[in-house]
């Protein structure tokens, strides 16, 4: 049997050098019995160099490296071949050049997991308790600990600290380590994000303790840390109020960080939900939104 190609789909991702990028087309396909080459035709669209489906009995996902010559921005509808088998896809010609960066940070859970003590206390779990937490062993000042100790020893490393429920007890704690985390701030290898003094759920508190906890936040961060936050750290929080992006621009924050959303695990991917396939695109939005609340501010 010929391989048989089951979808194509245009991506923002890039392989090759700096000075020649080559997007990349992701093209899923089920094996024949022997490889087949893959040729992408479009105006201004062609593969570059050689990407094939290899031969045997699976459904693979073949990275097709594109040279792209058509306008930035621009769509333009293609043909995909392997062998005889062809189907269609819309190009996006997109913007090459972008690098990401994964910088270091750690999520603290006060009263949901334990409380804000026992983060904060020596402890060890030395058996498993009825959560889907794992054994581990140390607490939120080990941790801050491990990043202080490794931006030591290592001038190229950077990381973020974010939450205060963790952050003031060890300053208030560990007087000798302010300098060191104030300077390593001001070479801009620690960045502090939060500008709240925790997660709120907006959704289920009113204006008044959102906005007292956005003062408390980024008056402890910017005025005792010596800090600059700019953006707002909603990673656990289950609901978001739809003025709270109002009230960041207010105060000088220009974003939010997410985790929870519809595409967390526990949510359209959790087949308990009743769900009959387990798909997170099904309820997917961008990655980065412009977010703006019914006044019309926007972080």
């Amino acid at each position: 049997m010929p391989a048989r190609l089951l979808s194509a789909e245009s991506t923002d991702l890039f392989v090759g050098t700096e000075a020649q990028p080559h997007q990349v087309l992701r093209v899923t396909a089920e094996q024949g019995e022997r490889e087949a080459e893959v040729v992408v035709r479009g105006e201004g669209v062609a593969v570059a160099g050689r990407a094939v489906v290899p031969g045997g009995n699976a459904t693979v996902v073949v990275e097709v490296p594109l040279a792209v010559s058509a306008l930035l921005g621009s769509t333009v509808p293609c043909a995909v071949s392997a062998g005889d088998n062809t189907l269609t896809v819309d190009v996006t010609v997109e913007e090459p050049g972008w690098t990401m960066h994964m910088v270091s940070h750690f999520h603290y859970d006060p009263v949901w997991w334990n409380t804000q003590a026992a983060y904060t206390s020596p402890w060890e779990l030395l058996s498993g308790d009825a959560t889907t937490r794992p054994l581990w062993e140390g607490n939120a000042f080990a941790l801050v600990e491990a990043h202080l100790a490794l931006a030591e020893r290592d001038p190229d490393y950077k990381f973020v600290l974010a939450e205060i429920d963790y952050l003031k007890p060890f300053f208030d704690l560990h007087p000798e380590r302010r300098t060191q985390l104030r300077r390593l701030m001001a070479e801009g290898r620690v960045e502090l994000m939060g500008g709240t003094y925790n997660e709120p759920n907006t959704n289920l508190t009113g204006a008044e303790t959102t906005i007292r906890n956005i003062v408390y936040g980024i008056g402890y961060q910017r005025d005792i840390l010596g800090g600059v936050p700019r953006t707002a750290w909603q990673l656990d929080s289950f609901g978001h109020d739809p003025q709270f992006p109002g009230y960041l621009a207010a105060a000088g924050l220009t974003g939010s960080a997410w985790a929870r959303g519809p595409f967390h695990q526990w949510g359209p991917i959790n087949k308990n939900f009743g769900q009959a396939h387990a798909d997170a695109t099904l309820m997917q939005f961008p990655s980065e939104f412009e977010w703006i609340s019914p006044l019309g501010s926007a972080s």
